[in-house]
């Protein structure tokens, strides 16, 4: 995929450790490095159900020294409920609450979850490695299997160290439809 620039700042309040910032600024990294995006619902029963997965996959960014951030992509909901809800599912990576739809649109996100990896290049310029699903536990909704038994995600996030090409580097994911803004 190709590279992209982006600056994007949010007014966002850090949750689960409920720290609060006016400002964040999205996707800026060095060489190297990884980071993730993962586009989430408080109600989507399906991001709910990856929730443990994510927490997993957060954890081990932040040994490697990347990081993953949770993306709400609903309208109308308070910092408070993505924070009960970070502590409902014990998430404790950072949550940002995308209102305006910016990084649904900057990746055509549609569903949620849907997770982005993101490897910087040497002067630090963010390139997409991997877009898509999480893993298999979800063929389609309502169709669930007992346990993953491939993880797209952790797959892409060893490729992005290892600087090698994720194949396919974009699968569809299943998930909760985002509503997308008029």
């Amino acid at each position: 995929m190709k590279p992209f620039l982006i600056t994007l700042l949010f007014t966002t309040a850090l949750l689960s450790g409920c720290a609060v910032s006016n400002t964040h600024r999205v996707l800026s990294g060095v060489n190297g490095e990884v980071d993730v995006i993962v586009f989430s619902s408080t109600d989507c029963p399906i991001a709910n159900a990856m929730a443990p997965e994510i927490e997993r996959m957060h954890k081990d960014l932040q040994g490697r020294g990347g990081q993953l951030i949770l993306v709400h992509v609903w309208k109308g909901k308070k910092y408070i409920d993505a924070s009960d809800h970070a502590k409902e599912y014990g998430l404790s990576m950072q949550v940002l609450i995308d209102s305006n739809h910016e990084l649904v649109k900057q990746f055509n996100a549609t569903v949620t979850p849907e997770a982005v990896v993101i490897r910087y290049d040497r002067k630090g310029i963010p390139i997409v490695v991997y877009q898509g699903l999480i893993n298999n536990l979800f063929d389609s909704p309502g169709n669930r299997r007992d346990k993953a038994t491939q993880h797209y995600v952790r797959d892409a996030i060893d490729a992005a160290y290892a600087n090698a090409k994720v194949n396919p580097a974009y699968r569809q994911p299943t998930g909760c439809v985002i509503e997308q803004m008029q």
